[in-house]
C-alpha cells in the first residue's frame, strides 16, 4: 500500500482532489489521518472558454460557481456532486519522524511541501540527520541538493519517494535511500525498518569512502585503508598503526568484511576469527594503545576500520 499512497502524495498540483472512496486503500488511509476530511464538490465546464474544472462547493453555494480562469459565471455543471480529499502533506514526514525519535518530535519543512528534516538518529558512525524528498514530477533536485548543503549536517540519509536514483542528490556523507525499501504502510499504520534503514546507511558510507588501492585485492577492487605484509599493519588517511600478535588476525577479520562490502563485522566473529578466549567486549581487551582505537571504531557489538582518522 505505501507505492500506491507515495503516487497520491508525490502528485502534482498539491491540493489535487481525489474522489473519497476511489478505493480500498484510500479509504484505509483516511481513517490513519493521511487525507483531510471529505469535501463536497462539483465539476463544471465554463461555456465561454471550455475550461473543465472540479472545485470544492458549499451546498447552497452552486448557483455562486464562476471559471477560474476567465472568472466567467457562465458554466455547466457536469453530473451530480460528490466527495473529495486532499492529501495532507504533513502526515508522512510527521509519523517518520515520530516513528525514529518519539511522539513529541516534529520535523522541519526545508522546502515548502518538498524537503523535510525528519530527526537526527544514532548509528554506528555517529549522529547522522534524516531527510525526506517528495520526487513530485516537478522536483528540481538540483534545487534540493544545495538545500541540503546549506543544512549544514556532513552526515545525511535522505529518504526519497522515488525509487528511481537522483544523481543530484549524490555526495560525499551523504546516503540516498527510496522510502519503500525501509518503510510499509497497511491499514495499521506506517511501519519503520530502523536497523534496515541503518544498514542500508552504512553500506552506502561503505561504498562513497575515499578510495585507496588495497594491496591485496584485484587491481579493479578498491578501499579506504591498506594492510601490510602479513597484517603487520593497517594504514588509514596516511596514518599508520603497528599490530602485533592476534591484534593482525582480529583486523585482518573485519578488513575482509570490508572486501565483502559488509559496512562493519560483529565484533564477536572477529574475536573468534583472531583465536581471543575469554568474554573480550572492549577494544581495550585487544589493544591497550590509543592509535590502535583510533583506527578502529566500534559501536553497537560491531566494529570497522574507520574511514574518517585524520
Amino acid at each position: 500500500m505505501l507505492k500506491l499512497y507515495l503516487r497520491w502524495f508525490d502528485r502534482e498540483p498539491v491540493g489535487a482532489l481525489l474522489p473519497a472512496k476511489s478505493s480500498r486503500e484510500l479509504i484505509d488511509l483516511d481513517a490513519l489521518g493521511a487525507f483531510t476530511a471529505p469535501r463536497r464538490t462539483r465539476r463544471y465546464r465554463c461555456v465561454d472558454c471550455g475550461l473543465l474544472e472540479t472545485v470544492h462547493v458549499y451546498p447552497a453555494g452552486d448557483h455562486l460557481l464562476q471559471c477560474q480562469q476567465c472568472g466567467s459565471r457562465s458554466v455547466d455543471l457536469q453530473g451530480p456532486p460528490f466527495l473529495t480529499v486532499q492529501v495532507r502533506h504533513d502526515w508522512l514526514p510527521g509519523v517518520l519522524s515520530r516513528l525514529m525519535v518519539g511522539e513529541s518530535a516534529s520535523p522541519a519543512m526545508l522546502v515548502h511541501n518538498r524537503v523535510w528534516h525528519l530527526a537526527d538518529i544514532d548509528t554506528p558512525r555517529g549522529q547522522v540527520a534524516v531527510m525526506l524528498v517528495r520526487s513530485g514530477w516537478q522536483c528540481d533536485y538540483t534545487e534540493v541538493a544545495a538545500v541540503l548543503r546549506k543544512f549544514g549536517r556532513p552526515r545525511q540519509i535522505v529518504l526519497t519517494t522515488s525509487r528511481i536514483e537522483q544523481e543530484e542528490l549524490n555526495s560525499a556523507g551523504r546516503v540516498v535511500i527510496p522510502l519503500v525499501s525501509v518503510a510499509k504502510l497497511d491499514a495499521q499504520g506506517l511501519w519503520l525498518e530502523r536497523e534496515t534503514l541503518i544498514e542500508h546507511y552504512l553500506r552506502g558510507v561503505n561504498q562513497a569512502r575515499k578510495l585507496l588501492l588495497h594491496p591485496t585485492l584485484k587491481s579493479d577492487q578498491q578501499l579506504w585503508f591498506e594492510l601490510g605484509p602479513d597484517n603487520a599493519w593497517v594504514r588509514v588517511n596516511n596514518r599508520t598503526v603497528r599490530l602485533w600478535g592476534k591484534q593482525r588476525l582480529f583486523v585482518a577479520s573485519i578488513a575482509r568484511a570490508h572486501v565483502r562490502n559488509q559496512p562493519h563485522r560483529r565484533l564477536a566473529d572477529a574475536v573468534n576469527d583472531a583465536g581471543y578466549e575469554g568474554d573480550v567486549r572492549s577494544l581495550h581487551q585487544i589493544c591497550s594503545r590509543r592509535d590502535f582505537r583510533e583506527v578502529i571504531g566500534i559501536a553497537d557489538g560491531f566494529v570497522w576500520i574507520r574511514d574518517d582518522v585524520q
